[in-house]
């Protein structure tokens, strides 16, 4: 972007760097203005006092603030050193309007007013982190666009426009957070070195972990700058969870099983987990940058920074059966409320079973990008930049279920005798009861007559099922730029600036989730796609091969399924889940193979199950998803699969150009920007669908394997929109401005809601006596739309600012967003074949909604005392409306929307000590609709998320003026997540607080 000429010298934005370097986060203010004398200063030789310290640099960005003609936030490098935060979204989260979400004790993605439809920039331009579209979690949430992996000591500072002009790259609806590298010319001759090192350690899980971070720069007498920054953060984290929310199959009223017993409706989940969630993250990362003046008028430039991040999840999950799980009955005696909320009650079911589930994602980024700018010093400027930048990920995952109730299991090997199954643990009792107790995270007991000792005794315990899966992704973009200005007038007052400028993009994706497959054909399972259509019966399906997925010792020949006259004469006359012989061997118990056994005392907290402690497959065996898989079965050799509903191509291509015009000078009353920005997308999405209506799978069926018979459907489309933009600020007194901005701007959809295919979820039917007992049935699905439209809206802002000295500021300001229309999950019933005849089943959908608005207003304050206390706060009220329904509520707000927030902070500093505390806080929010299957019906329900507020602080001393000390704490209170369906009292998703404390040191010269 390049306006009017904003000439600052070096040296003082050097001087206010310098402290900043050594402090926790390792950064420099970048682009500072001149500091103000009101704090701790230091007087230079030219008689410049320089203001130093944390409140520095919350005047830096306030002048900064003053001087935009944009409405804009900043956090400059000082900021982010100066809290105790783990990546850059945390560094955004104490701005005015901003809010974040979070996840294992992590913030995650930024919301500017409320809205997730934002575009992160790095110095203007394409920024790629790996984490744009991944998945999470034994439910394989997807989650898009977070900040989690970008180190805040990479960063030289954050700027967020909630308001655009013309120059600026198109893609945000809620406004655009830029990230700023930093420059060595920006600091005095010769070497700066600074860096820190210190140990963390989370509340809940045990050992001190290493983060630190470097800085090494050289100026060469402001001709060439050389500056590079290394950063290493490992971190342990322990939450307790209430999951389950990834099986869709509950029930409320035909679809309960236990109608009969219970006629009284009752919101029943499939299952209920309990989960005691370990993840260990370790992030490093490097920064290059080199800034070379040959001339006075030319400056060449090149930035690179690498991450690598790597996040190794290990849950251990209890499932607790209910509505259409593997429920029998729910006693006499339960307490359902008036809405149909299980209170308190006690269930008997068929299966206890617990999963070791491990989780290992490695995500790789690299961006990479040049610049030329050249300034004669009269009335004409140009840059010309150019951007590349990649990521990958790679995620593996392994599974284990082990089982405490008897389980059934196929005997004898192929070419026996066919002799019916035998519980694989004959000493485990046959069913179990267990009471429930409801609230945000429920607690369980064991029922009469259930062993005390259910979860830990190693007569109980089978290893009943495994299986491994994986995702990849990766994604590239380049892009090419150029801007230009020129003064038509560049007196002192009244001055024209006009600028133009174009830009070509590419960015493209690649996603893909397989599956680790087992090759049963050295057993004797048949393919069956080989069969002859002349032996071939009719009725029968001959669509599957012979690989599986889950190896299960329940599950027997897929032989066992085919007409007589098609088995070989061992299987004659065999029943898949009954005389078949096992297909998947050695079956291991608890009893046989202790080796692989792990006990978790105080499991979950150690309150919410009964006995506090479970015994399952040791996770720390699973880390290699492959490799563990392979030596349990080392005679059947697995190999991965691409599933191909479950992977895509995003290419998007754009071309941009812009004209604008900038009316007055520094020293005016009043500055104008008004300008068009035209950008033509073309949008290429390649995304797999079944070939056939009876497609052929690497698999035994559907649920045990991966699409073999599939097609490849391209959509393509060409949009483009015209983005005009007007922003005007008036001095209304020397220390009151009032800002207007209206603009028209565009968002792009989510990746996945473009690329996803037709995914389906089954679950085996345990029902004894069932027409479909031991049959997998279709329960729930999801699917993508190619055909998405992007969010597009109209934008007002005018906004009335009170500077009160160079030190604090009381701000007002109110926004309308004019939404065409907001992308809305909806659930649809949707047939899918299964084993049992198929059948109706809810399917979520992203579908373009008719419009909608966003409106709130901000208001903030901000002030420093000369004894060293100052303060900051903000308030923000984001109202959303979309056309977004479900069976309870009309004119849904926009998915994520906190409708109020709050933001403060408090800090002291004087003589080398420093104090600071922070509290963010949300309220409420919908996370989206969630839809199930009960009988013909298909129900939908909001989720919301609970209000959530954290409170963080630091404590620091300068020992001299190149050495200090700091203890950081994050999360003090260990506040919790929660989110509940649709009812307050009907929870859905539970996710304990983690404190986590930093101890360490500093260094600058």
């Amino acid at each position: 972007m390049i306006g009017n000429r904003n000439i600052t010298r070096r040296s003082l934005m050097a001087a206010a760097s310098f402290y900043a370097m050594g402090s926790t986060g390792i950064a420099t203010a970048q682009d500072a203005p001149a500091p103000a004398p009101e704090a701790e200063a230091a007087e230079t030789d030219d008689n410049i006092i320089i203001v130093s310290g944390f409140r520095a640099s919350l005047e830096n960005a306030l002048v900064a603030k003053r001087d935009s003609n944009l409405i804009i936030e900043s956090v400059t490098a000082e900021d982010i050193g100066k809290f105790p935060d783990q990546n850059i979204a945390e560094s955004l989260q104490r701005l005015p309007g901003i809010q974040i979400d979070r996840e294992n004790g992590q913030g995650t993605k930024v919301r500017i007013r409320g809205l997730e439809q934002n575009v992160t920039l790095l110095n203007g331009d394409l920024f790629v982190s790996g984490l744009e579209n991944f998945k999470v979690g034994e439910g394989n949430f997807v989650r898009q666009d977070s900040l989690e992996g970008v180190p805040s000591e990479l960063i030289g500072g954050v700027e967020v426009y909630k308001s655009p002009n013309a120059s600026l790259l198109e893609g945000g609806l809620g406004g655009i957070v830029n990230l700023k590298t930093r420059s060595a010319l920006d600091m005095k001759d010769g070497l700066t070195l600074a860096g820190n090192a210190r140990l963390n350690k989370g509340s809940e899980i045990s050992g001190w972990k290493p983060t630190g971070a470097v800085v090494a720069g050289y100026n060469f007498n402001d001709t060439l700058g050389i500056i590079a920054s290394f950063s290493y953060d490992q971190t342990n984290d322990h939450h307790n969870v209430l999951g389950g929310e990834n099986r869709g199959n509950w029930a409320f009223a035909d679809g309960r099983r236990d109608q009969a017993t219970t006629p009284t409706n009752y919101y029943a989940p499939e299952y209920r987990y309990i989960q005691d969630r370990d993840q260990y993250r370790k992030r490093w990362g490097a920064s290059l940058g080199i800034n070379y003046t040959p001339t006075d008028q030319l400056e060449l430039s090149a930035n690179y920074i690498h991450s690598e991040l790597k996040i190794d999840t290990r849950e251990a999950s209890l499932k607790f059966p209910f509505g259409q799980g593997e429920l029998l009955q729910l006693r006499p005696g339960a307490t359902i409320d008036s809405d149909g909320i299980l209170q308190s009650g006690t269930v008997q079911a068929n299966s206890s079973e617990a999963i070791s589930f491990v989780d290992i994602s490695n995500i790789i980024s690299d961006n990479l990008q040049f610049g030329i700018k050249f300034d004669n010093g009269t009335n004409f400027r140009a840059n010309i930049a150019a951007n590349y930048s990649t990521a990958n990920l790679t995620r593996e995952v392994a599974n284990a279920d082990v089982r405490q109730t008897a389980y059934t299991v196929r005997q004898d090997g192929a070419g026996g005798a066919l002799v019916n199954g035998v519980a694989g643990n004959p000493a485990a009792p046959a069913t179990w009861d267990f009471t429930y107790q409801n609230g945000k995270f429920p607690t369980f007991g064991f029922g009469p007559g259930t062993p005390t000792d259910l979860f830990t005794n190693p007569a109980y315990g089978l290893f009943k099922s495994h299986w491994a899966f994986g995702d990849r992704s990766e994604v590239d973009g380049h892009s090419i730029k150029a801007d230009f200005a020129y003064d038509v007038d560049d007196g002192d007052a009244d001055a024209i600036t006009l600028s133009a400028g174009f830009r070509y993009g590419q960015r493209q994706v690649r996603f893909a989730s397989g599956r680790y497959l087992a090759d049963y054909s050295g057993k004797g399972e048949l393919d069956a796609t080989a069969i002859p259509d002349a032996e071939r019966v009719d009725g029968f399906s001959y669509n599957w091969t012979p690989y599986g997925y889950f190896q299960d010792p329940a599950i027997g020949y897929k032989i066992c399924d085919l007409p007589e006259v098609n088995k070989p004469a061992a299987f004659a006359g065999c029943s898949r889940f009954g005389n078949s012989p096992v297909i998947i061997a050695p079956i291991q118990s608890f009893l046989s193979n202790p080796e692989r056994l792990e006990t978790i005392e105080n499991f979950a907290g150690g309150k919410n199950i009964p006995g506090g402690s479970l015994t399952v497959q040791d996770r720390s065996q699973m880390t290699d998803a492959l490799a563990w898989i392979q030596a349990l079965y080392p005679d059947t050799p697995f190999s991965f699969f691409e599933d191909p509903l479950q992977a895509y191509l995003v290419k998007e291509e754009t071309k941009s150009a812009y004209v604008m015009a900038d009316m007055g000078s520094p020293d005016d009353p009043y500055h104008i920007n008004v300008g068009l920005r035209i950008i033509n997308t073309k949008l290429r999405v390649d995304q797999n669908q079944p070939s056939n209506a009876d497609p052929s799978y690497w698999g035994t069926d559907s649920w045990n394997g991966v699409l073999r018979d599939f097609q490849t459907d391209t959509t393509t489309k060409s949009t483009t929109d015209f983005l005009p933009s007007i922003n005007a600020v008036v001095d209304v007194a020397d220390d009151q401005k009032l800002r207007f901005s209206a603009a028209r701007v565009v968002a792009r959809q989510k990746l996945d809601d473009l690329g996803r295919g037709f995914s389906t979820q089954f679950t085996r039917d345990s029902t004894v006596g069932s027409p479909t007992e031991n049959l997998f049935l279709f329960t729930n699905g999801s699917r993508g739309n190619a055909g998405l439209e992007p969010f597009r809206a109209y934008q007002f802002d005018l906004a009335y600012e009170l500077y009160l000295g160079r030190q604090g500021l009381i701000s007002v300001g109110a926004f309308w967003k004019e939404v065409d229309s907001f992308i809305v999950t909806e659930t649809v019933p949707v047939f899918v074949n299964d084993q049992g005849g198929g059948r109706l089943g809810p399917v979520n959908q992203p579908a373009n909604g008719t419009g909608g608005r966003v409106r709130g207003f901000e208001l903030a304050g901000q002030y420093a005392f000369d004894f060293g206390l100052g303060f900051t706060g903000n308030y923000t009220f984001s109202d959303t409306k979309t056309d977004g329904s479900n069976d309870f509520d009309t004119n849904l707000p926009l998915e994520g929307v906190s409708k109020h927030s709050f933001n403060g902070q408090v800090y002291f500093e004087k003589d080398g000590f420093a104090a600071r505390a922070s509290y963010s806080w949300r309220s409420k929010q919908l996370l989206g609709n969630f839809g199930f299957g009960d009988g013909g019906v298909t129900r939908t329900l909001g989720i919301y998320g609970r209000p959530y507020g954290q409170f963080d602080g630091q404590l620091s001393y300068d020992i001299n003026e190149n050495f200090g000390v700091f203890v950081e704490g994050i999360n003090l209170t260990k506040a919790n997540q929660s989110a509940y369906l649709q009812f307050p009292e009907l929870p859905f998703r539970y996710e304990s607080g983690s404190r986590r404390i930093y101890v360490g040191g500093k260094f600058k010269f």
